[in-house]
C-alpha cells in the first residue's frame, strides 16, 4: 500500500511546542494521520475517516462556543443586549 501526502499542518501542544502532523491518503482512498516523527500513527478507512472528522469537528466547535458564550456572559453581567456568538460568525477576513 502506497501512502501519498495530501497536507501537513502545524499544531500547537498544551505545552507551547508545535508538531506537525501529515494527513497522507492511499492508492485505496484510505486516510493516515501521522506526527512528523512517525510514532502517532492513526488509519481510517474512508467513511470513518470522514465521520470521525465530522464529529472531531462538532464538539470542538461546540466546546468552543460554550466557552465564547460563557465569556460574553461574564463581560456583559446581565445586559440584556449581549452579543452571541452568532452575532460574529464571519471571522474569515481572507476574502
Amino acid at each position: 500500500m502506497s501512502w501519498s501526502e495530501i497536507g501537513r499542518y502545524n499544531a500547537s501542544t498544551p505545552d507551547g511546542d508545535v508538531e506537525t502532523v501529515i494527513l497522507e491518503k492511499d492508492d485505496q482512498g484510505n486516510f493516515r494521520i501521522k506526527n512528523d516523527f512517525g510514532n502517532n500513527v492513526f488509519e481510517f478507512e474512508r467513511m470513518s475517516a470522514h465521520e470521525i472528522f465530522r464529529k472531531i469537528q462538532r464538539e470542538v466547535n461546540d466546546d468552543l462556543e460554550s466557552d465564547l458564550n460563557n465569556a460574553w456572559d461574564n463581560f456583559y453581567d446581565g445586559d440584556s443586549e449581549e452579543p452571541t456568538v452568532y452575532d460574529y460568525d464571519d471571522c474569515d477576513y481572507t476574502d
